[in-house]
Parts: structure tokens; sequence; C-alpha cells
């Protein structure tokens, strides 16, 4: 009895016995012959035994009906012998023939069929349609899938998968493209259903070269009838004996090629297989492609926000660097932008300096108006000047300043810059300190220069008191014998007295002079009160003052210091006469002396007459004097001043004209001298 085998398709080996006269073919479940593709109408074909013959008839199927690759014509029985072959949509099947198609084996060989030959033209013409329904759909899900990834690997493995699954009769299979850089052709990805043969196989690369340079396929059903100019030795030598190859095309470019063959059976692949695999290597090229550009740009912004980290941890590192140094700088800093009306000035920062050096806080200030937080700014010129420097962009530096606000009085400098972002910055400097050593260095200055004249004074002083001394002496011997030898004579003991007053009185001078000149000898020291010199010295000048001079003594007892007794009542014996001289219609003189942590502080106050400016800058000069000639020989406070140094103390004036004057005497106590210090001599004047 017939059978009806199928050879290749959905229902692959299945056979089914000819055992009516007319039987039906298709997929309804009203057929016969029921064969699961859905490429199959569903009432396909009818099949019909007429006095031993077999006839068929295309019941005007979907996909058409092939006889030996020939098409037949729906309505007209055909008939058919033992051997040949039926094409049914994706189905190949065969009336009770004996030879192997991949694998199948089926009958025998009737009509001396060359059974190789009629497979190799078995195939959809050109009139049938493209591709039967599973391709279709085979292609439909493969697009598909490809596009709903972007995963290189991912997409091969899909792929590979694909073409195993519908490609039965390939045995070996690779993925392969051309390296932008090298231009080289990789292979990317390969499969293999040979033992041993997994992640790479060796494949003829003459062929793969030829697809990629021409973008044409190539396709060797069977080697062994190809012609040598076709073989290459990677064909002989890997004993390939089919090869199909598809180039991977995207864009107009060749980018690479699908390689399958196999090596142990001839024809291991029909016509309509190339098609397919050409179908499919479409949406593989370009989901390739998409994955490499995908790639590419994935490593594109990998290396872009690594780049954006790193310049974001530079400036990270930058911005603490410069907060570091902005914060730890010595001098204020102030940032600020333009503000809106009348050339404003709106604080954004401020460093930590600002904070200490203007008492205020950062978050109180930020946001807030320059001329608000530093309303001073303005009568000092640095808002005209910050408005010249935003409009100009010129950098401008204000010269030392007085700067007053509220009870504090300091000086300060001030730079202003305009950033290239557009913010305004003021660096400025406290440099009360700095004025204050200036001015101490003058002080010292002029201290110095000071003890260095009385000391010239004092030289010229002595030699001038010794030799004025012997004139005197000569004077004062001839006074005497002119006194001697006319006794009685009246006019001359009158001339006498006169000489002998004028002598004193230049004595006194010799005097002065003399102790004048002696204020850089050592002296003898003892530990005295300052309170019983002040009292004792004031005792012997009571006598003397003015009953129109109200006195008012505030004197601490136990003014310890170390010094000289005659010396230090000399200081306020001078000191009691001036403040006298200078209250001739009377006044007030206020003593006072206490203990403080500098020392023991002594101030003596007149409402005399006072002095100017200039007269106080010259008033310890020796031999400067307001008094009138012959009633002071201007060296009572050039000795109270080498006096008091020589005590290592301070002695200042501070006065007024017609508002009087006041003089303030610093010594240190003796419990503030160490031992050593204690013991030792005055020292010598500057």
């Amino acid at each position: 009895m017939v059978k009806l085998y199928v050879i290749d398709g959905p229902n692959k080996g299945q056979l089914w016995q000819l055992d009516k006269d007319t039987l039906f073919f298709g997929w309804g479940s009203a057929n016969d012959i029921r064969i699961k593709d859905p490429s199959v109408s569903s009432r396909h074909l009818r099949i019909e035994h007429r006095e031993g013959l077999y006839f068929i008839e295309d019941l005007n199927s979907t996909n058409g009906t092939f006889v030996n690759g020939e098409r037949i014509i729906p309505g007209y029985l055909v008939e058919v012998q033992e051997g040949d072959l039926v094409t049914v949509g994706s189905s190949l099947i065969s009336l009770d023939a004996e030879f192997s198609i991949s694998g199948t084996p089926v009958h025998k060989v009737p009509r001396g069929l060359k059974q190789l030959e009629k497979v190799e033209e078995v195939g959809l013409p050109k009139d049938r349609p493209m591709m039967v329904m599973k391709n279709l759909e085979l292609i439909f899900k493969l697009s598909n899938a490809l596009m709903q990834s972007f995963d290189f690997q991912e997409i091969l493995e899909i792929f590979m998968d694909a073409i195993f699954d519908c490609l039965r009769r390939i045995e070996r299979g690779a993925v392969l493209l051309i390296d932008h850089g090298s231009n080289e052709v990789k292979e990317i990805i390969a499969r293999s259903r040979i033992e041993g043969e997994t992640d790479h196989i060796r494949y003829s690369k003459s062929i793969v070269n030829r697809v990629i340079k021409e973008g044409k396929p190539v396709v060797m059903a069977d080697t062994a009838t190809a012609s040598d100019t076709d073989l290459s030795d990677s064909i002989r030598s890997l004993k390939i004996k089919s090869v199909m190859c598809v180039p991977l095309i995207s864009r107009c470019h060749v980018r690479g090629a699908i390689y399958v063959d196999s090596i142990t059976e001839p024809h291991g692949f029909r016509k309509d297989d190339l098609r397919l695999l050409m179908a499919l290597a479409t949406p593989a090229a370009i989901a390739l492609e998409n994955a490499l550009v995908y790639s590419d740009l994935e490593r594109m912004v990998e290396n872009r926000t690594r780049s954006l980290k790193e310049a974001e941890n530079r400036l990270r590192k930058s911005e603490a660097q410069f907060r570091a140094i902005f914060d730890n700088m010595e001098a204020g800093v102030i940032v600020c932008r333009v503000g809106e009306g009348d050339h404003d000035f709106v604080i954004i920062d401020v460093n930590r300096a600002t904070e200490r050096i203007d008492g205020i806080t950062r978050s109180g200030v930020i946001g807030k108006s320059l001329k608000d937080i530093f309303p001073g700014f303005e009568s000092i010129g640095v808002l005209e000047s910050l408005k010249r420097v935003w409009e100009t962009g010129i950098p401008e530096q204000l010269p030392e300043r007085l700067w007053e606000q509220g009870t504090s009085t300091e000086w300060r400098d001030f730079d202003m810059h305009r950033l290239p972002s557009g913010e305004l910055v003021i660096i400025y400097r406290d440099i009360t300190d700095k004025k204050r050593a200036e001015e101490e260095q003058r002080v010292l200055e002029r201290k110095l220069m000071h003890s260095q004249k009385l000391e010239s004074v004092g030289i010229l002083a002595g030699g001038v008191a010794h030799n004025f001394r012997n004139i005197l002496q000569s004077i004062l011997g001839n006074a005497e014998y002119l006194q001697l030898v006319r006794a009685e004579d009246e006019v001359v003991k009158e001339a006498v007295r006169n000489i002998n007053g004028s002598v004193d009185r230049g004595a006194n001078l010799i005097y002065s002079l003399l102790h004048f000149s002696r204020l850089g000898e050592d002296f003898q020291l003892a530990d005295l009160d300052l309170a019983e010199i002040i009292w004792d010295t004031y005792k012997i000048i009571e006598r003397v003052l003015d009953k129109r001079i109200l006195v008012t003594m505030e004197v601490e007892d136990n003014l310890l210091i170390r010094g000289n007794e005659r010396l230090l009542s000399e200081v306020f014996m001078n000191l009691f006469n001036n403040a006298r001289d200078a209250m001739p219609e009377g006044g007030e003189l206020t003593i006072r002396a206490k203990e403080s942590n500098d020392g023991a502080i002594v101030t003596i106050s007149d409402t005399g007459m006072g002095m100017d400016k200039e007269t106080l800058e010259k008033m310890f000069d020796p031999f400067f004097s307001l008094k009138e000639v012959g009633k002071g020989s201007g060296l009572g406070l050039s000795t109270v001043h080498g006096i008091v140094e020589g005590h290592r103390g301070t002695i200042l004036a501070t006065s007024e004209p017609g508002k009087g004057t006041t003089f303030t005497l610093t010594f240190p106590l003796f419990k503030l001298l160490s031992g050593g210090e204690a013991e030792k001599a005055l020292p010598e004047r500057g």
C-alpha cells in the first residue's frame, strides 16, 4: 500500500497510508490527512486513486501546491508517481520513495530519479510567495526580539538561537563583523552542533571575505559539484560539504557576514533557507549596529560621566581649597553683587576674618544691603570706589582710613576688585596695631633723639659748668678782697653785695648744669614708699603756695618702689613749682597716686594757663622755658624727664591752653621687679 511521507516541515517524519480512493489534505478537522502547518490551507488539496494511478488537485490553496518544483494549476488533476516530491506550504512530502534527505530515510527510488539533484531543485519558484507563514512569523518575532534589546551579546544569542532553530540542517554557524579600527573581520559569536566545537569554529575565510567584498550572498549546496575556481583551500581542508554566507548590510554598508555550513552531509539547506537567512540578516544587521551605537553611546556617556565626576571632584577640591584659603585669610573679605536701585550692593558671602573683625555672623548678613550692614563705608569713600570698580572693572585701592563704628575706632585699608563673573570683592585689613606700632616707633625715635640730645647737652653742660665755676670763684675772690680792703666804703659794699648775688645765681645755675650732666651716673637705690616722698615734698612747698590755690591730695599708702629719694623729691618739687607758677591768679592743684597693674601711677593736674601743641612737643627739651629771662634755666622738665626714665618710669603731659596741664608719671612697683633687677643701679638714660 502506498504511503505519504513528510520529508521536511512541522510534521517531519510523519506518514499516512493512502487507503481510500479519495482523501482530502489540510489542517482543518474535516480532512482525511491533517497536517499542523500554518502555511497550509484549511483544505489544501485532494488525493484521488484511479485504476492504480494517483492524482492530486490543488483546491485553490493560499500558498499553492508544487510537484517536483513546478506549481500546479488549481482545480486540475495532476498525476503523481512514487518518488515525486510535493511541496505544500513549508512541508515537503513524497509518495513512497526510498532515499535520504537531511538524514530522513524514505523508501524506494522509482523511475531512476536522481534524488539529490531533485532535492536541490525543490523550492519556492519565482511566482510563489517569498516566504511561507511560518517564516514570516519567525522574521516578525525575531525582529521584535532584536529591536527590544540593546545588549550586543544578547542580540547575538537571540539571533543564533533563531538560526539554529529554523535551519535544522546546518551544523555550524557564526556571525562575523568588520572591526572599525583595524578593518579586520572578527568572529563575534559561533555555535556548532558538532561535539567539541562550541565557542569557536574554523570557517572558510575566502567565502566570508568574498561576501563582505561583493555584498552578495554565496551558497554552495554541494561543494563536490562546485568548480575548482569556486573552491578554496580552506573548504577542502575543512571538508565542508555545503556552505551558505550572507552579508550583514545596514545603511547601505556591509557590516559583516552570517556564515553557516555543514561538514557531514551535502545539501544541508534548501534555497528558501538562503532567502530566510537573508531576510533574518537585515533586522540582525540593524539590531547589531544599533547595539554597537548604543554601546558606543554608553561608553561615551560613561566617559562623559567619568569626566564630569572627575571635573566635579576637581571643582569640589578646588572649591574646598578656595574656601579654606577664603576662611583662613587674615584680611576681611566681603563678596557682593549689584542690587536694585541707586547702585546698592547686596552681600553674598563673607569670610571668618570679617566675622571676627566686625563682630557679625555670615548667616546674619548674606542677602543684606552692604550699606545697611556697614554704614560707615559711605563716609570713608568705600561705596563710591566700589561703584567705579563695578562700572570700569579697574581695581582700586583706598589708602589708610580711620574707621569708626559704634564706640570703636580703627585704622583700615581697602582693595576693591570685580570678578569675571560680575561679583565685587572688598578686601580690607585692620591695621590699627600697625598704626599703633608705627606711632610707638615714632615715640621711641623721639625719645631716643631726646635722650641723645640730653646726653649731648649734659656733656656740654658739664664742661661749661666746670669752667664757669672757676670764673665765678675768681669773681667771688676778687669781690671778697675788695670788701676786705674797702670795708668802710658803702659804695664798695653795695657793689660787693650785688656781685655776691650774681655769683650766687651763677652758682645755682652751675649746680643745675652739674646735676643735669650727672643724670647718666649711677645713684644709690633704696626701697622707698613713693607716697611718703610725695607727702614730704608737698609739705616743703606748701608754705610758699598761694592761698588762692586749692590743693586736693588723693595718695594711697604703701606704693613701694626702688629708687633714689633725693632725685624723686626733686621731680615732684619741680612739678609742684611749675603748677604753682602756671596759676598766678589761683586755681586747683590735684595730686593723685595709686597702685595699678602697670605699677604706681601719679597724676599732677592744675587748672592754669596750659600749653599749646607746639609747646608740649618742646617742653622736655633742655633750656626751653616760657618764663621770663632770669626766672628759669629751662632745665627743670628736662631733668625731671631724665630722672623718671632713669627709674624705668614714664612721664606724659596733656594740656590745652586755658584749661590747665596734667602730668602722668608711672613707676614700676618693687614687687614687679625681679630680685636681680631690684639690686641694680639706675640704668643709663636712653
